[in-house]
């Protein structure tokens, strides 16, 4: 499973280099990105948010039945104490989100301070990092379970599993978004807005798997 998880990761890793050198090559060097084409990316970039939606759905619409229906969690399993790392992690996520804010308000009132707007925007990176290792400090050591064991453990793990690979993923959006940030028009750069609107959907994510996984 962790497999394919990875090539998953990798190719989507590859698609979105890919995407952002073909908007860099036509807004900076063949000057075709019109309205009109800026329109059709924020779309796609919609339906991709809906398409992600229903994934994370189905997971949670998993882990609700089994819920409702058995055990749970099972015999043998400890929940994490969501008052520990948890807890930190969704800190950590919302402060991150409170930094990207302040760095679109820069963006939206088009502030020439550019070392400010670029100390907010790796601040939020730097908070997503540390998320990522604290999710993986977890995953060794504060779990009483594996993946293995039991409906509850492959769940757990696919659901907190694939949302951290989103922060990871969010990650190099908002990184591409910094060196695009060089020479983009703030207020119009569909990229850096698309990447703030990621940003913003993996924390609500994350905030209902801290309620309905850790909490319920």
């Amino acid at each position: 499973m962790f497999k394919e998880l990875r090539v998953c990761i990798f190719l989507m890793l590859v698609v979105l280099y890919w995407q952002y050198r073909t908007i860099r090559r036509e807004r900076y060097i063949e000057c075709t990105n019109t309205n009109t084409i800026k329109e059709s990316i924020k779309n796609a970039f919609i339906m991709f948010l809906l398409i992600e939606l229903i994934v994370f759905g189905s997971l949670f619409w998993a882990y609700f039945h089994y819920s409702l229906t058995e055990t749970w969690p099972p015999i043998g399993i400890s929940k994490c104490d969501y008052k520990r790392l948890p807890l930190i992690n969704t800190c950590l996520l919302l402060t991150s989100a409170l930094s990207l804010t302040a760095y679109h308000e820069y963006i939206i009132v088009k502030n020439n301070n550019r070392f400010i707007r670029v100390i907010f925007l790796k601040s939020t990176t730097l908070l997503g990092l540390i998320f990522i290792w604290i999710q993986y400090t977890e995953y060794k050591s504060h779990l009483s379970f594996r993946i293995s064991d039991g409906i509850y453990g492959r769940i757990f793990y696919s659901l907190t599993g694939f949302h951290g690979s989103h922060v990871g993923i969010g990650i190099v959006i908002l990184l591409a978004a910094s060196n695009l940030n060089k020479y983009a028009v703030y207020n119009s750069h569909i990229g850096i807005i698309a990447s703030i609107w990621y940003w913003h959907f993996v924390d609500v994510i994350w905030l209902l798997l801290f309620i309905f996984v850790y909490m319920y």
